[in-house]
């Protein structure tokens, strides 16, 4: 029997023989057991096919139950006047909502025509549609989010090593419209302050303040101002520019609309560019929530007219308005305007309450409208508090303009699909209050 002797050398080269023997068996195992090998997928290419053939079904059925589900729904006809729906459609679309019974100790003359016979059904609360549809309606209405145009130069003084940072702002395009009828009537504000990196969304306190001018009935303005600031270069780097877009509303206060962040360390060549910088930023829009208000809305066809049952509300940032809670007196303002020409028709308000964040009302305001005329007034709900003057002169309780916290407007051209499907359910539930909560901006 021969034995087969074995160098070093043969050693090795046996060893590594072996070593490859297990590596390339490791490799199809591998190849064969996990998903995206080649081997793995000759395996299984019947059973993706039986998927592929499975999930296409599936798709074709959700689109199949899709189309059928939107012979449920209620689009919205702009240029007719909805017609009035039985109160089992009604219940339909308000199937998830609550039912709350009447306010106690509370009766309004506007109910007067009806029957004494009426249950808590009466009233119903419809369901809130969330923020999220709401924004993607809105942003979908134009062809991309706004963009600010502006140009930024360092001019350095040699001198005492100060220098002057000058900001042109140009214009905007593509404003978002208004929640109501109307023009936009936009202005830009551009706060400065000293930020640490990383950029927090906290800054601090602004260096600076600036404010352009008004333009009217126009989403795409064109400004052209020019701003000095002196600062350090050293400083630069530190600075942040913020510039908000806002609407100038005459019956409330200015909408804020969209915002964006600069840091000027991302501005490159700032501060050795001989000429000045342009820059485009895409702004976004913002989501400035001042608190939460619950009303109601009722329409009764024979005496033609339509009640707002303002109920309490809730969470509102005060501070805003009001240096401290004593000064903060709310009272909610109800204004119906014209759909065509956006103008003040009739105003209404409650009672105040002193010194309170969260203010019960539990009041109705009525309107006198014609059904003619429901298909094109707005109705702006308007959340303010009452300023008294400090005495002078000798004139004690002197009543200044009073400010306005946010507001929501409701009608059949808003923006907001929460207040339209709201207005809608008011139409095709004659004598029955509707109401909802409303976060207010």
């Amino acid at each position: 029997m021969m034995v087969l002797q074995l160098g070093p050398w043969g050693k090795v080269l046996v060893m590594a023989i072996g070593a490859g023997v297990v590596m390339i068996t490791l490799i199809i195992v591998v190849c064969f057991v996990g998903p995206g090998c080649w081997g793995y997928e000759w395996m299984h290419r019947e059973e993706e096919r039986r998927r592929r053939r499975q999930a296409n079904g599936y798709a074709n059925h959700i689109a199949e139950d899709t189309l059928k589900l939107s012979d449920y729904d209620y689009p919205w006809k702009r240029n007719h006047l909805p017609s009035y729906a039985s109160h089992n459609t009604v219940n339909s679309v308000n199937s998830t909502g609550s039912l709350i019974g009447r306010m106690a100790n509370h009766r309004d003359s506007t109910y007067s025509s009806m029957s004494e016979a009426t249950d808590n059904r009466s009233l119903l609360s419809m369901k809130s549609v969330t923020t999220e549809d709401s924004c993607s309606n809105d942003c979908s209405a134009n062809n991309g989010p706004p963009v600010l145009t502006m140009s930024l130069q360092y001019v350095a003084n040699d001198e005492n090593g100060t220098g002057r940072l000058v900001i042109n702002i140009k214009d905007v395009k593509s404003l978002p419209s208004r929640e109501y009828a109307g023009g936009l009537e936009p202005y830009l504000v551009v706060q400065v302050a000293r930020t640490t990196w990383p950029l927090h969304r906290r800054a601090g306190p602004a260096l600076h303040e600036l404010r352009t001018r008004t333009l009217r009935h126009s989403f795409n303005p064109f400004f052209d101002e020019t701003f000095v600031l002196d600062v350090k270069r050293s400083e630069l780097k530190e600075w942040c520019l913020k510039v908000t877009a806002y609407d100038q509303d005459k019956y409330s206060n200015a909408t804020e609309l969209c915002d964006v962040s600069l840091a000027l360390r991302d501005v490159k060549n700032l501060t050795t560019a001989r000429e000045a910088l342009t820059i485009s930023c895409n702004l976004v829009k913002t989501n400035r929530e001042v608190g939460d208000l619950l009303f109601g809305v009722s329409y009764l066809p024979t005496a033609q007219r339509l009640s707002v049952s303002v109920i309490k509300a809730s969470n509102l940032k005060y501070l805003e308005i009001a240096d401290s809670i004593a000064d903060f007196n709310p009272y909610v303002r109800v204004i119906q305007l014209s759909g065509s020409s956006g103008r003040s028709i009739k105003r209404k308000k409650t009672a105040f309450k002193h010194g309170t964040e969260s203010p019960e009302f539990n009041e109705t305001l009525t309107f006198d409208l014609s059904p003619s005329h429901l298909e094109t007034t707005t109705f702006l709900v308007l959340l303010c508090s009452r300023t008294l003057c400090e005495a002078s002169d000798g004139q004690t309780g002197k009543k200044c303009k009073d400010k306005c916290l946010g507001k929501v407007a409701i009608g059949s051209h808003v923006v907001g699909k929460q207040q339209r499907q709201h207005w809608l359910s008011v139409i095709q539930s004659p004598r029955r209050v509707v109401s909802a909560w409303y976060t207010l901006r």
